[in-house]
């Protein structure tokens, strides 16, 4: 793949990471909001039974559901989860931006290594949130200018390259020794005695 090639699959695998992880976090933003608010009721439900003239059963009960719903909420971390998920989509979004904005073969070089960079330190994303890649946009004109002379010289280098292979194989092929004459001639002399041979057996 050419650096053309190479820029249009940056471009669309950090777009589609970035959507990717935006929409893991508003799974867990609404898985959040739930679960807040249902803290929220049980609490106040609680509350309102302690205070309300009937059995401290339901108190009790109210009391360890929302416990449970406490212990569930602190342990998948719902709000941690999608800030890890937004950094990460942020953090490929704007790769995604300043590789379209890119100028010079040294800038395309580092954010190479910074979505690099980006992917050890991705979080874990469900199989269904991908979404697929594709993208329209395109190089800057500076950048254009650089990619096309990168390949005309890469072109001009394969050319050469077998230009020297080609020559080689002529060489190979001219430098071949063919038989001498005094082979030659050894070799007629042996046929001629096999003949002879032949027919007097015969």
């Amino acid at each position: 793949m050419g650096i053309a090639e190479n820029w249009l699959s940056f471009v669309n695998m950090t777009k589609a990471k970035a959507d990717s992880h935006a929409k893991v976090a508003q799974s867990w933003d609404r898985i959040h909001n739930i679960l807040s608010l249902t803290i929220i009721v049980l609490s106040a439900l609680t509350t309102l039974s302690t205070l309300l003239p009937i059995t401290h059963y339901v108190a009790a009960t109210l009391g360890a559901i929302t416990t449970l719903v406490s212990a569930v909420a602190g342990s998948m971390a719902p709000s941690s989860r999608r800030q890890a998920q937004m950094e990460s989509s942020k953090g490929f979004r704007s790769l995604m931006l300043k590789m379209v904005r890119v100028e010079t073969e040294r800038e395309y070089e580092e954010l190479w290594k910074e979505y690099n960079k980006e992917l050890l330190a991705e979080p874990f994303m469900p199989h269904k949130y991908k979404v697929k890649e594709g993208t329209n946009f395109t190089m800057t004109p500076e950048f254009t200018i650089i990619v096309k002379k990168k390949e005309q010289e890469v072109e001009k280098l394969v050319k050469e390259l077998q230009g020297s292979e080609d020559e080689e194989m002529q060489r190979g092929e001219e430098e071949r020794p063919g038989p001498s004459g005094e082979e030659s001639q050894e070799r007629e002399e042996d046929e001629g005695g096999e003949d002879v041979k032949l027919l007097q057996q015969v």
